[in-house]
């Protein structure tokens, strides 16, 4: 038997790495305020934006851990739900949803590369993740990468418009 990956998998080096660019990007920000503010957009629409978002990624991000926690433990591959809209909805939900939106309530434009930043280094350290769900489940994971994004949430919509593609291919003409 193979050792098994720990539930946590890159999760700590990502948090470690995000959180200490993130702190020094909006301890920078702070510093030189108000230069670092997002001019063209009124406060209350940031704040706003920045609302939803958190609203959004907080339950998307306790869906996930659920999800990831029975998945775990019980040794399966979970490809519905949350996993059906992307395959890492965990670290998604941290780079999609609630930083970006803990940014626009800072009104900081340099935090914006903060969720840059996490997701370019989570598509160098997820590679690590996938190998081993690779060999753990094989052709069953490999057949899930394949219709399912690594990070950004859109899953869900690429299987819809492929649905609908194809039941349009499949009416007849005339």
């Amino acid at each position: 038997m193979k050792e098994k990956m720990s539930i946590w998998g890159v999760g700590p080096i990502f948090a470690f790495l995000s959180i200490g660019y993130g702190v020094t990007v909006l301890a920078i920000s702070h510093y030189f305020d108000p230069t670092f503010r997002i001019p063209l957009i009124p406060k209350r629409l940031l704040s706003g934006l920045g609302v939803v978002l958190l609203l959004i990624g907080i339950p998307f991000f306790i869906l996930s851990v659920k999800s990831v926690m029975k998945a775990y433990n019980s040794d399966l591959l979970v490809t519905r739900g949350v996993y059906g809209c992307c395959r890492h909805p965990l670290y998604s939900a941290w780079v999609v949803f609630i930083v970006p939106g803990i940014v626009l309530l800072v009104n900081s434009w340099i935090g914006l590369t903060v969720p840059l930043f996490m997701f370019f280094l989570l598509r160098r350290l997820v590679i690590k993740e996938e190998t081993y769900l690779e060999r753990v489940f094989d052709s069953e994971y490999k057949d899930y990468k394949k219709e399912i994004p690594c990070i950004l949430p859109f899953g869900y919509i690429k299987r819809l418009y492929h649905k609908a593609d194809s039941a349009d291919a499949k009416k007849p003409r005339g």
